[in-house]
């Protein structure tokens, strides 16, 4: 990452590596572990955190439970400087899966802590009379802030708003992350539910990346990542590029300029809200998407994915990658590739993922499998294409 004063071609050395793809992490998976944390004691330390990432292939990410729990510092630091948010208080988070060291759960336990201070639902079943369930239930607990991708939470006041229900009393803070966030969704999450909101920009495999800022930029946290903005395979300032991150946080599988698969700009000029640290802006990638019925309805994407994570624990993670390709309001493609050692599983890869759907109306949808030979280069039909695309042919 270029500091403040730093010379163009001054990178540090760890930089110089080369550039980590997820496809060469799937492949050479067991390579990236560090050797001490395959026996013990380290070995007991490790917890998984599964990530299908912006174009669908799937990978398994240990952390040291203490590192990754030091990577959260930073998020419960702006809480508290900038929202008065403490870990006392209580919380609401949506997930696509919660795991029991390196096992899925088979449901979604309702709270994540011992002392049920943390509310939690899964994004597998977003529907209508579900999210009217959730909006109530958070209305009980009465949390002060939440944890939300922005398209769940547009869901939840697009709920609030049909069902003539209140915003819990308590609330008063927002943690919007997962998705392009634009100003205009922002500002209706805000009055939807009288709270102030943040941008953060985070990944499974990294962490905390960077948080927004009243300027409308993303600012670097130094203390867990190194980011590179590429463009014609150099890095570059205040030009659009790839953005490749490091790890400096993740000692049990440390990542070195990993491509994230999101574009963004990487700003030389000191940000107009006085923060020293450095400014991102993202450009493309990290869309707010979300599945059009044929009645119109809107539902969080994010509903794939979490279909896609226990399709792929119940079938031995065989996947070697998945993307959703919303053809018409009534028909979904999906693209599915599975890995060599698993030749054959398609068929009941497909199976399992449509006996995940939980929404009348996605059940109702064509469901048309497309499936990848394991044999051919799984890179060149899913690498370049987003884990989840709404094509021309739906109506909005």
């Amino acid at each position: 990452m270029y500091t403040k004063g730093q010379k163009k071609n001054n990178i540090p050395e760890v930089l110089h590596t080369s550039l980590q793809t997820r496809q060469e992490i799937q492949r050479e998976h067991k390579s990236f572990l560090n050797s001490r944390y395959q026996r013990y004691p380290d070995i007991a330390r490790l917890i998984v955190k599964r990530s299908f990432g912006l174009c669908g292939i799937p990978l398994e990410i240990y952390w040291d439970s203490r590192d990754e729990e030091r990577s959260q510092d930073v998020l419960r630091a702006l809480r508290q400087e900038r929202f008065g948010i403490t870990d006392e208080e209580k919380c609401c988070v949506f997930c696509t899966a919660k795991y029991a060291g390196n096992k899925i759960m088979d449901y979604m336990p309702k709270y994540l802590s011992w002392d049920k201070k943390i509310l939690s639902f899964s994004m597998l079943d977003l529907s209508q009379e579900r999210m009217k369930t959730c909006v109530e239930e958070i209305f009980a607990f009465n949390p002060a802030w939440m944890r939300l991708v922005p398209s769940v939470a547009v869901m939840l006041a697009e709920t609030m708003a049909s069902n003539e229900l209140l915003p819990p009393p308590a609330l008063r803070y927002i943690e919007l992350s997962g998705e392009m966030l634009d100003e205009k969704t922002e500002r209706m999450i805000q009055e939807a539910f009288h709270v102030q909101t943040s941008n953060v920009y985070a990944t499974k495999e990294m962490g905390p990346i960077a948080v927004s800022c009243g300027e409308g930029n993303l600012h670097i946290f130094p203390e867990n990542v190194e980011i590179q903005v590429m463009k014609d395979g150099k890095p570059v300032l205040d030009e659009e590029g790839e953005i490749y991150v490091t790890s400096l946080q993740n000692k049990a599988m440390p990542l070195v300029r990993m491509k994230t698969g999101d574009r963004g700009v990487l700003l030389s000029a000191s940000c107009a809200c006085g923060q020293k640290s450095l400014a991102l802006q993202l450009t493309g990638s990290r869309a707010c998407s979300f599945i059009i019925t044929a009645s119109g309805r809107k539902i969080s994407a994010q509903v794939l994915r979490s279909m896609a994570e226990y399709a792929n624990e119940e079938i031995s993670r065989c996947l070697a990658g998945i993307q959703f390709r919303q053809t018409a309001n009534d028909s979904m493609d999906v693209i599915l590739g599975v890995k060599p050692a698993f030749s054959g599983w398609g068929e009941e890869a497909a199976r399992v993922l449509r006996s995940q759907i939980q929404d009348q109306e996605l059940k109702q949808m064509r469901w048309n499998f497309i499936f990848v030979d394991p044999q051919t280069s799984v890179e060149s039909e899913i690498e370049k294409e987003p884990f989840f695309t709404l094509c021309e042919g739906v109506e909005l």
